[in-house]
């Protein structure tokens, strides 16, 4: 995290450098910035799989996975106005400043942050021993069940759920100040500012989603199971819902659209109780690779997504802007069906801590002495550690 985070400001801190010098400068320094920043979920969500006690976890990862909105509408309002107003010709001082920060923010990381609850040497005696109560000290590294893994249903209803819900915010994300300027004709200032405000909504309902999320588990009202489901549906409806209605509104009534794309970014941010936090559910030990390999596949729209509603809108009209939004709704439609009916909350058997015992009778014979939990005569002391693994 560390590593990737202080190479992806280093770049945003040369980006105007290179803007100045070639163009290929820059398409390098991007691609440098999209491997380095690559790493960031895979990372988080390896962290919280031994981080976050199970009836936490929503709640948690919806607070930390809230700080990628709040990026954006910093970045978003105050983009705008330095264009305008800021230092370097306005745009190049967008870069400096987010880099800065994020620089400095590396510093803090660093001084603060431990890989897992043993190691960190300013928590209390008490914290430490409830985390690893709850979740239990993973120490011993094990092979990844790669095939078990990669066949699993919940794993690829992640995987779907993510690439569908990208869609949708690449493409607001990429083509939102475009659209506020071609269509609803608000000017630089003005765009920057409303850009950012779908974004809030979003960070606003992430926390919530989280919080009911994790009452509505502890409470037993639902299973864990029933919570991913119904949250992300509930998203992929009324994001899909809105982006529709927002094809339909024109310039007469230009913040209508505004009023509804906020509405849909707050649906999209109930993901934070949905496929977001998943992977922590169903397989806490391995949640880091099933994040990586579900995020990179969730890229492609980012360089799909834009070419697609470029493609869709060469005469920059509203009529072909309802097209854009058909298509992610579209999106919305593929990950309901997907989600709403592969996604597991429960651990997998494939993710269960497996313990290997010495029998102790046999010792003589190396057949005996390596014996695993796996033979017939210790079926039933297998069972009770997984079990005991689990909860």
């Amino acid at each position: 995290m560390f590593i990737g985070m202080s190479i992806g400001s280093i770049a945003s801190l040369l980006l105007p450098i290179g803007a100045r010098t070639s163009i290929y400068l820059v398409y390098v320094l991007r691609v440098i910035l999209g491997v380095s920043q690559g790493v960031l979920y895979p990372s988080l969500q390896s962290m919280w799989g031994r981080w976050a006690p199970p009836l936490e976890s929503t709640k948690l990862t919806a607070v930390c996975y809230s700080g990628n909105q709040f990026g954006n509408i910093a970045t978003f309002a105050i983009s705008g106005f330095m264009c305008i107003y800021g230092f370097d010709n306005g745009w190049g001082s967008i870069f400096y400043v987010t880099g800065g920060i994020s620089l400095l923010w590396c510093g803090l990381w660093y001084i603060t942050v431990a890989s897992t609850p043993a190691e960190h040497p300013r928590i209390t005696k008490r914290e430490r021993n409830y985390i690893i109560s709850s979740i239990g000290e993973k120490q011993t590294s094990y092979s990844t069940p790669w095939a078990a893994l990669l066949k699993s249903p919940a794993t690829w209803a992640c995987l779907v759920a993510q690439v569908c819900a990208n869609w949708i915010s690449y493409t607001l994300l990429t083509n939102l100040p475009t659209y506020l300027k071609e269509v609803l004709d608000f000017n630089i200032a003005e765009n920057g500012l409303l850009s950012s405000i779908p974004y809030m909504s979003q960070a606003v309902t992430g926390v919530l989603s989280g919080q009911i999320a994790d009452f509505f588990r502890s409470r037993k009202y639902l299973s864990t199971t029933a919570t991913r489901r119904i949250f992300q549906t509930i998203s992929f409806v009324g994001a899909g819902a809105c982006l529709v209605g927002t094809g339909f509104v024109g310039v007469e009534h230009r913040y209508i659209p505004i009023v509804l794309l906020t509405l849909a970014m707050g649906f999209v941010g109930m993901a934070s109780a949905g496929y977001l936090v998943n992977t922590v559910d169903f397989a806490p030990r391995y949640a880091g690779i099933l994040f990586g390999i579900t995020n990179a596949a969730a890229t492609v729209p980012g360089m799909v997504a834009p070419l697609v509603a470029g493609a869709l809108t060469p005469n920059k009209t509203q009529e072909e802007w309802r097209n854009v939004f058909y298509v992610c709704a579209g999106f919305c439609v593929i990950g309901i069906v997907v989600f709403g009916t592969m996604a597991r909350g429960e651990l997998q058997p494939w993710a269960v801590d497996k313990v290997e015992v010495d029998v102790g009778e046999g010792q003589d014979d190396p057949e005996v002495s390596d014996r695993s939990l796996d033979s017939k005569d210790n079926l039933d002391k297998k069972a009770m550690i997984d079990t005991s693994n689990q909860l």
